[in-house]
């Protein structure tokens, strides 16, 4: 392999710039053309450690070329690479119009003073073309290239794969239509066809229809299951078998009936002994339960009942007559309510009635009602009745005292009492 030695300043100042040599070749030269070159900076070696050199050059028929994988760097501490000339940078005679190396590290660049080719004729030699050359495009052509050949192959066995298949069926349906075709030629020649005949004709159709006839009824048999398992699931598809054990051990959207012998239900009115539960589940763990006629609702969640029974429809927990002294006792737990209704008779007003917040054990709460009495003619500032009732645990509710404060003299013990108490959710 020819070997050139060029050197380079690569500041570029010409003054200090060694006078190069020409690099001569002729048409159709390339690949035996080796240019060794060495780069200083200020009369040093510059280091080209990590950059990639690279040719540029307008060539004499001012076809351009580009080639980034032509050169090797062989001493990058002393500048020193090695550049060999492809084909096509001998394709047209002439002196090229410019012809330069650069260095290059990512988007970073320089380059080095103008380098002199000169390219010979060549008379004996035809058809050779001069066009542009840039290495990168040439790379991503062949890429291109290697792809599309790629993506030819894989459709042609993907084809041949196609074609047999589709053969095989065309040669399934050929053979039948050739059992047709011979047993009716049979028929219409009045020739006597045997039970042999008739059954090695007729048998491949009739295997045929058997197994269509067993797809049909497959598909009906699967049809008809998911036909049934939505019957099952609907909400109005009934309610189902038996007594509901507890509300916990609901796992399925649907209607359940329940009753006294029922565990987990909240204390209902006594309409509301026995009745319908609805479960509207998202799964077997999760959904909402809901007693209906009561207005009462709980959420499953995890596979356990959440929070406690809601609901805005009161539930009586007692009903009577309590006075001054009177314990009563309800049939639930007064912290399951969130708010209690007590029905009073007060003085003059014989149908009070009070909501109040459930307040701890040991706490009393004071009722009271103010009303006039008449005077005459007219009427003045007449009753005042307080009604003082303790919490004395979960289930016991006791009146304290009842007391009348007529116009402005002391008051008295009255016959206030209590009627009812309902709890609300």
């Amino acid at each position: 392999m020819a070997n050139q030695d060029l050197f380079f300043d690569i500041t570029k100042q010409g003054t200090e710039q060694e006078k190069q040599q020409y690099i001569i070749s002729r048409v159709g030269d390339g690949g035996l053309k080796a240019i060794t070159i060495t780069v200083y900076s200020n009369g040093r070696p510059y280091n080209i450690t990590d950059l990639t050199p690279v040719f540029e050059g307008v060539k004499p028929d001012g076809e351009r070329i580009i080639d980034t994988t032509g050169g090797l760097v062989l001493d990058p501490r002393n500048g020193v690479f090695r550049y060999i000339l492809p084909q096509q940078a001998s394709t047209a005679e002439g002196d090229y119009q410019q012809a330069f190396f650069k260095l290059k590290r990512g988007e970073q660049t320089d380059s080095s003073l103008e380098v002199r080719i000169r390219v010979l004729k060549n008379k004996v030699e035809f058809g050779i073309n001069s066009e542009s050359y840039f290495t990168e495009y040439q790379k991503e052509l062949e890429r291109l290239r290697t792809t599309v050949n790629t993506g030819i192959e894989e459709l042609k066995h993907a084809a041949e794969a196609t074609e047999v298949k589709i053969n095989s069926e065309v040669e399934t349906a050929k053979a039948l239509d050739t059992q047709l075709k011979a047993l009716q030629s049979a028929i219409n020649s009045n020739q006597l066809a045997t039970r042999e005949d008739l059954t090695s004709q007729i048998k491949p159709l009739s295997d045929q229809v058997v197994a269509f006839t067993n797809s049909l009824e497959t598909t009906k048999d699967t049809v008809n299951t998911n036909v049934q398992k939505l019957v099952d699931t609907k909400m109005d598809a009934g309610v189902a078998p038996g007594v509901l054990s507890n509300p916990a051990n609901i796992t399925k959207s649907g209607n359940y009936y329940y009753n006294s012998s029922t565990q987990g239900l909240p204390t209902l009115n006594g309409s509301n002994a026995n009745g319908i539960i609805q479960a509207v589940m998202r799964d077997e763990n999760n959904g909402m339960l809901s007693i209906l006629g009561t207005g009462l609702t709980r959420e499953k969640y995890k596979g356990k009942l959440y929070d406690r029974w809601k609901s805005s429809t009161p539930v009586l927990l007692w009903s009577g007559r309590a006075s001054s002294g009177d314990t009563v006792q309800l049939k639930d737990d007064v912290h399951n309510y969130g708010q209690l209704i007590i029905n009073v008779t007060f003085t003059s007003n014989r149908h009070a009635t009070h909501f109040v917040t459930v307040p701890n054990n040991g706490e009393t709460l004071y009722l009271n009602n103010i009303g006039l009495r008449s005077s005459g003619n007219g009427y003045k500032n007449g009753y005042l009745d307080e009604l003082s009732i303790l919490f004395k645990d979960n289930n016991r509710i006791q009146v304290v005292k009842s007391l009348l404060a007529t116009d402005g003299e002391q008051a008295i013990n009255s016959d206030t009492a209590i009627t009812a108490i309902y709890g609300i959710y």
